[in-house]
C-alpha cells in the first residue's frame, strides 16, 4: 500500500522520518501540486491534516485517511467516495498539552494578570483585591480532549461543569459560567455555534477560551461582546482564518488574546506509532483504530 503524506503547513519530511525509523518498508509519496494523475492512483492512504480541494476524485483506490490531529473536519470533502474509511490519532500527551494551555488561560483571566501587565507598562505598582480561584468554568465537549481538560482546570480550583449538544441547551449551562471552553468537533450542528446569542447569554465580565476550532465562534459576534465590555475577553488558540491575515480585525481587540493553533501538537513519533498500527489493519481488511462516524464528523 502506498501512503500520501500532505504535511502542510509543517515542512515537507516532518512525518516521512519517524515513519521510515518505525517502519522502513511503508511506501510513502509527498504531496506536491506537480503529482501526476497516474501517481496519484496509486495512493491508498493519506496521512494529513487537511486534503486540498478537488484531490479526492484524484485517488481511485484510496481507502483510509488518517488525521493527524483529534479533528477530521478538514479531511470530510463533499467529494469524498462514501467508502474511505477516515481516522485520527489519539495522543493523552497532547490532550494534557491543551488541558495545560487551558488552565494558564484561564488562570490569566480569573487572577487578572492582563491588568498588572497594564500597570507595568505604566510602571504602576499597585494591590488589587485576590482570592482563591473558585470559577464555574463550563467546558464544552465532553471528549478525549474535553474530558482531560476538565480535569485539570477542577484539579487547580476551578469548579468545572461539562456540556455537549445532547443535554440542556447551551445558553442554560452558560448563564452561570464565568468561563466558557469550547473543546467540540466541528460539525455542520456545532459550526457558528458560539454567536450573539450565547454571549448574550453569558454573565457580564465572562470569559472564553478556544482550543476546538475557529468556526465554532461568530469572530464578529465576538468582537462586538468584547468591544462593549460584555465580555471581559477570550483566548482564541484557533481562528476562522489560519493563518489570520495581518489585517484581520481580531488582532486589535483589547481582551482578545491570540495564539496561533499552538496549545498542543502530536509528536512525529506518537503520529508515526498509530498511523502504521492502523495501516497494518487496512492491510489486512480491518477497521483502524479510532475511526471517525463520518456522518457524525467525529
Amino acid at each position: 500500500m502506498k501512503t500520501l503524506l500532505i504535511t502542510a503547513p509543517m515542512p515537507e519530511g516532518y512525518f516521512s522520518g519517524a515513519i521510515r525509523q518505525c517502519d522502513p518498508t511503508v511506501e510513502l509519496i509527498e504531496y506536491g501540486p506537480a503529482l501526476s494523475d497516474a501517481e496519484l492512483a496509486q495512493v491508498d492512504a493519506v496521512l494529513a491534516w487537511r486534503l486540498p480541494a478537488g484531490l479526492a476524485p484524484r485517488l481511485p483506490r484510496l481507502k483510509w485517511i488518517c488525521a493527524v490531529s483529534a479533528g477530521v473536519d478538514k479531511l470530510l470533502p463533499p467529494d469524498l467516495p462514501p467508502q474511505v474509511m477516515v481516522s485520527r490519532i489519539v495522543d493523552e500527551e497532547q490532550a494534557h498539552g491543551i488541558a495545560q494551555f487551558v488552565v494558564l488561560m484561564a488562570l490569566r483571566h480569573a487572577r487578572g494578570l492582563a491588568s498588572y501587565e497594564v500597570q507595568q507598562q505604566r510602571r504602576e505598582w499597585k494591590r488589587q483585591p485576590v482570592a482563591v480561584v473558585r470559577s464555574r468554568v463550563a467546558v464544552l465537549g465532553t471528549g478525549a480532549m474535553g474530558s482531560v481538560v476538565a480535569r485539570l482546570l477542577a484539579q487547580v480550583g476551578f469548579e468545572v461543569r461539562g456540556w455537549n449538544r445532547h443535554e440542556e441547551p447551551l445558553d442554560h449551562v452558560l448563564r452561570d459560567s464565568a468561563i466558557a471552553v469550547c473543546a467540540l468537533p466541528l460539525t455542520p450542528e456545532t459550526e457558528g455555534i458560539l454567536d450573539a446569542r450565547v454571549f448574550a447569554s453569558m454573565p457580564r465580565g465572562s470569559y472564553l477560551i478556544n482550543i476546538a476550532r475557529g468556526a465554532h465562534v461568530v469572530e464578529p459576534d465576538l468582537i462586538a461582546a468584547v468591544r462593549r465590555g460584555h465580555l471581559a475577553g477570550a483566548a482564541l488558540d484557533v481562528q476562522r482564518n489560519e493563518p489570520m491575515a495581518a489585517d484581520d480585525p481580531l488582532w486589535d481587540v483589547p481582551g482578545i488574546t491570540i495564539t496561533p493553533h499552538i496549545a498542543a501538537q502530536s509528536s512525529p513519533q506518537t503520529i508515526a506509532v498509530q498511523f502504521i498500527a492502523g495501516l497494518h489493519r487496512v492491510e489486512r481488511g480491518q477497521v483502524p483504530a479510532n475511526t471517525v462516524d463520518r456522518s457524525r464528523g467525529y
